[in-house]
């Protein structure tokens, strides 16, 4: 560890932001004269009733007309961002354009667009000039979804039957133009830009990905780009939950939800939605994405990684249950929460994007402010502790968690002990010195690998407590960092399984077709059985090539495979899955298929009984199977240099 963590990282860009570790999101539009959610009432309102715990009452005339009475006359940008800075929050994110396609921006080729409203006023002009008075980075929220444009949709059919768009239309050319639009305008005439922060649900690269990162690398070098819209990303961005297992690590794939799987599945789950039963299940699983206990995008995370493969990530979490102001919130959460949750997101290296929803009326609930306020006063007294620190080995402990920065290592405490004794266990480092902030010196002490640190009967806070231990570099090197720990089955198990499930899958299926069919024949010709057998061996490792060639690439996404460290999977694929499954059935069929026709004229030249060939068939179906399995997993493991 040297004295700058930050020195280490591949990317220049990313130093304000690794320092700054705490951030403002604000999701606001027409919405809020509603009172209801952003965009997914009128997208798919049973998921969004389960989702928020609000009701979906709202139709899409009603939606689309709201900016007609969107005029948030208290509207002050400077008091956005002072209340942001005396929370102790580094930078802003804020919605320029959701789901729902209108604008808080003065876009070009719509008239769907806050200009466009009773207020009349460019909000993100004025944000951004604010922002910039008081030296504050500014990012964007921009979402590729777009329930109001035609090239994304057809707009003449209700928005939930269309709402995760239609790229195979020949409109979608104009539509990718029409975004193109709106980051040249967002990235030239805003001033500086942080960050764009894309949410484009799911199949992300049918928005062309490179296009539009390339678009940003070229007008505005130094923002940083998210997730959500494909590779090439700065950060990921879990949403609603903290990565609990440890640090998340670099894995050099998008998150799974980039994938046309996950628009299938989403898709599939607004159906289940439909059906009773099935609907209540659902529905106590996704209420727990409001509770913050279900990851919605899978983080490959380590114990204590390396600088090099430590991947930054921001949480992004609502302060009550929405995103957008709801006027019957309930469910805030408590000021401790927050507090606990900043301190155990920078412990584990990230960034905490605390999202507010400001009324109709442009001000932030009073619910809002006081929360923010108690986190600024924690702040003032603490934020040595928070900014330009990095994670330790400490950073997941029975006391609470632990930041580093410089020689200072900084404990972050969750449960004062009450026995007048903190014991810190696998101490490794030389300290010199125990302290709090205000400069108390701490009694301690220090014996192999643990640290006792005699504390105060009274804590400093009642939520969370720092104590600030001086290190010696020079005598002692920090612990070691954690190896990497691949996820998922070997290659070759993943191999072996696929194999054998399919051996016996289709050894069973067609022994029984077979049984059912021939039991009662009394003679099966040479002949006959050969066609049957060039047919049946043609079907088989097609639909099995065809799934496992599509299936293991998908596999790799989501942690299935244990890869080796900086795995990249090829995106540009020789072929499609279809017309390889086919290339490996022409082979198969030729080879495999003719040994078995020459061998049935050989063994069989009379040819079979209906037993006889009954036992055949499901012995050489099931090893057709094996073998385009192989085959298949082989030649995409091959691809992408898996041993």
């Amino acid at each position: 560890m040297t004295t700058s963590f930050f020195e280490s990282k591949r990317n220049s860009r990313l130093k304000w932001y690794l320092d700054a570790k705490f951030g403002l999101f604000i999701h606001w539009g027409p919405y809020t004269v509603a009172g209801t959610e952003a965009s997914w009432p009128i997208m798919a309102p049973d998921l969004s009733e389960a989702m928020f715990r609000t009701p979906s009452t709202i139709t899409d005339s009603e939606y689309i007309s709201l900016p007609k009475s969107f005029n948030p006359l208290n509207f002050n940008a400077d008091s956005w961002v002072k209340t942001a800075k005396e929370a102790g929050m580094k930078y802003i994110v804020i919605t320029t354009k959701h789901h729902d396609g209108f604008c808080m921006f003065d876009a070009p080729l719509t008239d769907y667009k806050i200009t466009n409203t009773p207020f009349g006023r460019d909000i993100i002009k004025e944000l951004s000039i604010a922002c910039k008075k008081e030296k504050m980075p500014l990012g964007f929220y921009y979402s590729p979804p777009d329930m109001n444009h035609s090239g994304y949709r057809d707009t003449t059919k209700p928005i939930h039957k269309n709402w995760l768009g239609q790229p195979k239309r020949s409109e979608w050319a104009s539509y990718l133009d029409y975004m193109e639009s709106h980051l040249r305008k967002l990235l030239t005439d805003y001033g500086d830009v942080c960050v764009i922060w894309f949410d484009g649900l799911c199949n992300h690269a049918k928005y062309d990905t490179q296009r539009f990162h390339n678009l940003i690398h070229e007008l505005s070098p130094n923002t940083l780009i998210n997730d959500r819209l494909g590779d090439g990303y700065d950060f990921v961005t879990p949403e609603q939950f903290i990565p609990a297992k440890g640090i998340p690590i670099k894995s050099n794939k998008p998150p799974s939800s980039n994938s046309v799987e996950s628009e299938k599945f989403i898709a599939l789950i607004v159906k289940l939605f439909k059906v009773p039963i099935i609907k209540n299940w659902l529905k106590k699983q996704i209420h727990k994405y409001a509770d913050g206990t279900l990851e919605l995008t899978p983080i490959v995370q380590e114990s204590y990684p390396s600088p090099s493969r430590f991947q930054p990530w921001e949480t992004c979490m609502t302060i009550g249950q929405t995103w957008a102001y709801n006027p019957l919130e309930f469910a805030w959460k408590s000021p401790d929460t927050l507090l606990k949750n900043l301190s155990t997101v920078v412990g584990h290296g990230g960034n905490y994007l605390l999202n507010v929803g400001p009324t109709d009326l442009g001000v932030f609930p009073s619910e809002v402010v006081e929360r923010l306020a108690y986190i600024g006063k924690w702040m003032k007294d603490n934020n040595d502790a928070i900014y330009g620190t990095s994670y330790t080995h400490l950073n997941s402990e029975p006391w609470g968690t632990s930041t580093i920065k410089d020689n200072k290592l900084f404990l972050h405490v969750f449960d004062w002990p009450t026995d007048g004794n903190l014991v810190i266990n696998n101490f490794s480092f030389q300290s010199s010195d125990v302290s709090l902030l205000d400069g108390n010196k701490m009694l301690f002490v220090q014996t192999n690998n643990q640290l006792i640190i005699t504390t105060p009967s009274v804590a400093p806070s009642d939520v969370v407590s720092i104590i600030v231990i001086s290190i010696d570099y020079l005598k002692k090197e920090l612990v070691a960092y954690s190896t990497f720990q691949p996820t998922g089955k070997t290659p070759t198990k993943y191999l072996y399984k696929n194999s054998i499930t399919s051996a016996s899958i289709n050894g069973i299926i067609n022994g029984l077709i077979a049984l059912s069919t021939y039991k009662a024949v009394s003679n099966i010709s040479a002949l006959d059985g050969s066609i049957d057998v060039l047919i049946s061996v043609a079907i088989i490792v097609f639909l099995t090539s065809w799934l496992l060639t599509s299936g293991t690439r998908g596999d790799f996404s989501k942690n299935k495979i244990a890869l080796p460290e900086y795995f990249t999977e090829n995106k540009k694929n020789i072929m499609s899955p279809s017309l390889l499954a086919l290339l490996i059935t022409l082979l198969c069929v030729v080879i495999y298929g003719g040994l078995l026709t020459a061998l049935i004229f050989l063994v069989f030249p009379k040819g079979f009984t209906g037993w006889e060939y009954i036992l055949f068939k499901t012995i050489y179906t099931a090893s057709a199977s094996a073998l385009a399995a192989i085959i298949s997993i082989k030649i995409v493991f091959i691809k992408n240099n898996i041993k």
